[in-house]
């Protein structure tokens, strides 16, 4: 368990309802029913006219990309020793639509070594923590996640630490998840059912000192993250549970000062004390983002917490249950 140190100082991401936090937001605020789908004013095509080869970037690494270049535009982190800039990203399914189309080609085709080469970069996982490492200037600690639908809050809490620990003075991190036919067609066999979308979130965690004398506002401070596995489904409602317990006592507070629940699913429903605050499901209203879904809560918590303590749950089926508790800003997030 973390009781984690920093604040979130700047927001940036793309969803099925546009890029950019503003549409975002509308669609939070509107809760508008899930339509899910792709980011779909996001393209990754070669400029047209262009007739030199480009080197390879996968559409989630360039979802990261671009993502990250709004977050840090504006010569963010100009003041941090480049060595002190650390990136944590997740992703649920980073590399298997790559991966499965290699190892498909080396099944077909008339000799196995003849598939694409340019493929393999993208079939790991770290991919697009290195591209954007590289493209950035992030040469702190460098971390790839993945929990699942949990694992935007395993990028969290893996920033704390490196705050916590002095091992980076700033860290950006987030999570993505791209939209593609095996990635659908494994929910499928899973029996998961919703509706597929994809996305990307990059929050920027640094102390809260440091952003108020960079003039960045404290979008939310982060207070706790914790977690916990379970072998049955059974058990998942208790695990979390006691995830919650930890993380209300590593903050010093108890369930009834919490004002926003953002759930990835029902399991709030098992949850005790909490009947009293608002409960917002960004999952019903952008669509299931698999492994950027958690990152996506901890927005709309900052979008729509106005000043509360909000708790952000989930469960993945795979094992995972995990929380984290935010003081959110009376004013929502900017454009970063």
């Amino acid at each position: 368990m973390t009781a984690a140190k920093g604040v979130i100082s700047a927001m940036s991401l793309m969803s099925p309802a546009g890029i950019g936090v503003e549409p975002f937001r509308e669609a939070i605020r509107a809760e508008r029913p899930a339509q899910g789908g792709d980011v779909e004013d996001f393209h990754t095509e070669r400029p047209e006219g262009s007739g030199r080869p480009v080197r390879l970037i996968d559409r989630p690494s360039a979802m990261v990309l671009a993502t990250m270049g709004t977050l840090l535009g504006d010569d963010v982190l100009a003041g941090w020793a480049p060595g002190r800039r650390g990136l944590v990203l997740g992703s649920g399914a980073s590399g298997i639509d790559q991966s499965m189309t290699l190892t498909r080609d080396s099944l077909t085709r008339p000799r196995p070594d003849n598939v694409n080469p340019a493929l393999v970069p993208a079939c790991v996982m770290n991919y697009a923590s290195a591209q954007a490492a590289i493209t950035y200037d992030l040469q702190g600690p460098n971390a790839t996640v993945t929990a699942g639908r949990a694992t935007g809050l395993a990028a969290l809490r893996y920033a704390g630490l490196l705050l916590a620990r002095d091992r980076a003075d700033a860290v950006v991190c987030g999570a993505y998840e791209d939209l593609n036919e095996r990635r659908v067609a494994i929910a499928e066999a899973a029996g998961i059912k919703g509706t597929a979308a994809e996305g990307c979130c990059a929050f920027l965690v640094e102390p809260a000192e440091r952003a108020r004398a960079g003039g960045r506002p404290v979008l939310a401070e982060i207070l706790a993250v914790d977690s916990g596995v379970f072998t049955e489904p059974r058990d998942a409602a208790d695990v979390l549970a006691a995830a919650v317990r930890r993380a209300l006592d590593a903050a010093g507070t108890g369930p009834g000062d919490i004002g926003l629940i953002v759930p990835g699913g029902s399991e709030d429903a098992d949850l005790l004390g909490l009947a009293h605050a608002r409960v917002v499901r960004p999952g019903t209203l952008i669509g299931d983002a698999f492994g950027a879904a958690s990152a996506f809560q901890v927005a709309t918590a900052i979008v729509a917490g106005g000043g509360d303590l909000a708790l952000i749950t989930t469960i993945d089926p795979d094992g995972h249950a995990a929380c984290c508790l935010l003081r959110t800003a009376d004013r929502g997030a900017p454009e970063a």
